[in-house]
């Protein structure tokens, strides 16, 4: 599994004018149409980069760009259609100024056809305005485990955690849920309280039980935006590996991950933008 993603500085979104508009020239007219009708310019560029993101990939793989092909299951998750030696199965997710991509391919890649179970997500650590982190809580509380709710709010004697550590952990609880139910296709129709990650300990469960054949790898993103010293976020992706895995399931941890590339954004529309015009 690998991870590439792109960061961008939200408030100088104006400043990738020139480079969205070059990108909307080698999109479909599908694709182009869906982007044009955001509101908001930073949806749109967000949009563009994760439409350019598989389409990347493939041409580094010497697929022709007027050869790539895209469909979307029933439940809408997308997947490549093109015909390829080698097959990829990806995921795209966003938050704020970051916009992500998990691929595998090849004997990594689990033979399930055509999306295949994998599944990203990524979220900015901060907690909304004018919001206490229990009252933050509280409004996902159907949505999370009693052994969630005692992580993210222990009482005595359980030790007190940071302010930093509470919004890490429950984002990184949020991300996997979302990144697991991402990867089975299903999205929002799946009820988040059946998953359940201990993050102090870094296992997973669904209905009570040790998900036999998935990995899961939590990883870290910081983006160097000029407004602030930097915003932190963190990110999870789920796989399906095969029953024939080890049946615990740990979430795997690595500090300076070497499958995890990150462009900044005016650097990646500039190279996407050359390559797919060759």
């Amino acid at each position: 599994m690998d991870v590439w993603a792109v960061t961008l500085d939200t408030t100088a979104v104006g400043e990738l004018e020139d480079l969205y508009q070059q990108g909307l020239l080698l999109l479909d007219e599908e694709s182009k149409v869906h982007l044009k009708k955001y509101y908001h310019r930073i949806d749109s560029v967000r949009g563009l980069i994760g439409r350019f993101l598989p389409r990347l990939l493939l041409k580094e793989r010497g697929v022709p760009v007027e050869s790539v092909r895209f469909a979307k299951t029933q439940a809408g998750k997308p997947y490549i259609t093109t015909e390829l030696d080698i097959p990829v199965g990806y995921n795209i997710t966003h938050d704020n100024g970051v916009i992500a991509m998990a691929f595998s391919s090849g004997s990594s890649l689990y033979p399930d056809p055509p999306a295949y179970r994998i599944g990203v997500d990524v979220m900015l650590l901060q907690l909304p305005k004018r919001d206490t982190f229990s009252g933050f809580v509280e409004i996902f509380r159907d949505q999370l485990t009693d052994l969630e709710r005692k992580i993210l709010l222990p009482h005595a004697p359980a030790p007190s955690i940071s302010k930093h550590e509470e919004l890490r952990r429950f984002y990184l609880i949020w991300t996997l849920k979302e990144a697991y139910t991402k990867a089975l296709g299903l999205g929002m129709g799946f009820d988040f309280s059946r998953i359940e990650y201990d993050v102090p300990n870094d296992v997973v469960r669904i209905d009570g039980q040790v998900p036999r054949g998935w990995e899961f790898t939590r990883f870290k993103l910081i983006n160097p935006v000029r407004s602030i010293n930097a915003e932190e976020y963190v990110g999870v992706t789920a796989r399906f590996v095969g029953e024939d895995a080890a049946p615990e399931c740990k979430v795997r941890v690595e500090e300076a991950p070497s499958w995890l590339r990150v462009f900044d954004a005016k650097e990646f529309l500039t190279t996407t933008i050359a390559k797919l015009s060759v």
